[in-house]
């Protein structure tokens, strides 16, 4: 094999690298789900980049914001326009805020999840763990219903 051919080969296999790379990076940042819990995992890495149009973007209209303090049930938000106000108080509020999975069951339509939600202050990084129930419809976000966050 000639040195033209090898370099014309080289060439040809580092296109094919970086096109398979940039298809790859393309496909796990805008892959649809497949599940519930993927639909989740995709709302929750958009709230850690601080997207709110990434998180909105899977959730129905009609999205409802709940939280459970002193046994009672509070709205928190109603549909996704006051979603989007919330997030931006809460973004505003807490630049540093981010949270993982730790665990999680699906049932049906509903996903209960374990979060660690993560804050940083006083340049010192804590964390809490909460439950949370997710309700799904047609394969987007219809509620989410956090209780107390406790120590993990």
């Amino acid at each position: 094999m000639n040195v033209s051919t090898r370099q014309n080969i080289t060439r040809l296999m580092s296109a094919v690298f970086l096109i398979s790379g940039v298809s790859l990076l393309a496909s796990r940042t805008h892959a649809q789900p497949t599940n519930n819990l993927d639909r989740i995992a995709n709302f929750m890495a958009a709230y850690n980049e601080h997207d709110i149009n990434g998180m909105l973007i899977n959730m129905t209209e009609d999205v409802k914001w709940l939280g459970v303090a002193n046994n009672q049930l509070i709205v928190e938000t109603a549909d996704k326009k006051q979603l989007q106000s919330a997030m931006q108080a809460h973004f505003k509020a807490k630049p540093n805020a981010r949270s993982r999975i730790k665990d999680s069951i699906e049932l049906g339509n509903t996903v209960a999840v374990i979060e660690e939600a993560f804050t940083e202050q006083q340049q010192s990084e804590t964390s809490q763990c909460a439950m949370s129930i997710y309700q799904l419809s047609d394969g987007l976000i219809s509620s989410i219903t956090y209780y107390a966050a406790a120590k993990c």
